[in-house]
């Protein structure tokens, strides 16, 4: 599992660093701009535009990352450790330097022709945020997360690009690199110690349960002291 995951976070952090280069050189801008036309014939403002742009400002990046703070909190206090809300606090602030410097780094006009003041359009900071605080958050439940728990996290980002492409928020482009940097940073925090640390509680008082040991002289099993 180990070798998978960090494979995993290599492989995302090249294919974000190649699609960024193919963005630099206008090599996206053709499928961008053509996915984008099918997707909102015409640039209108129609029924789908209204029921899905809401998305965008109900999954801000400030309501997730306050999503991963309560739930590192709640964890901390109940596993009797600060490690959670550490690893919370690396990982989110580590997805928010990384984002703002390919942001600055690349510099790439919105699909209206600007480039906002916290950098430009490539990678989609709420496509980061979003993936990186239900994913963190999942991480901090148990060393080993089920498959079934990562449905709602597909779910959550398929709704946010839906609605970032229908309203013409981002480039689809901009959604694929903020999807592969998210990813390439979870992974990689999956296998930090921080994270194994994080998700062990505990014992009350702070004292470490005895640990068990064979005495090879009575043959018993005694309690270590």
């Amino acid at each position: 599992m180990a070798g998978w995951t960090t494979s995993l976070a290599l492989w995302c952090a090249a294919a974000f660093l190649v699609l960024g280069a193919l963005v630099v050189t206008g090599a996206m801008r053709s499928w961008d701009g053509q996915t984008l036309g099918a997707l909102r014939p015409g640039d209108a403002w129609g029924p789908w535009q209204v029921r899905l742009s809401p998305w965008m400002s109900r999954l801000a990046p400030d309501r997730m990352y306050a999503v991963l703070a309560m739930t590192s909190l709640a964890t901390s206090a109940w596993r009797r450790s600060w490690w959670p809300a550490i690893f919370a606090a690396g990982l989110g602030g580590a997805s928010m330097a990384l984002t703002l410097l390919a942001k600055f780094a690349f510099q790439r006009p919105d699909p209206h022709g600007y480039v906002t003041p916290t950098g430009g359009s490539y990678p989609s900071g709420h496509v980061v945020a979003l993936l990186v605080a239900l994913a963190g958050s999942l991480l901090l439940t148990a060393p080993r997360v089920p498959w079934w728990l990562w449905t709602p996290v597909v779910a959550a980002a398929g709704l946010m690009t839906a609605a970032l492409l229908v309203s013409a928020a981002h480039w689809p482009s901009d959604v694929l690199g903020g999807t592969l940097l998210a990813v390439a940073v979870v992974s990689a925090a999956s296998r930090v110690p921080v994270r194994r640390w994080a998700c062990r509680r505990r014992p009350a008082g702070g004292v470490p349960p005895p640990q068990r040991r064979k005495d090879s002289r009575r043959g018993a099993t005694t309690s270590a002291s």
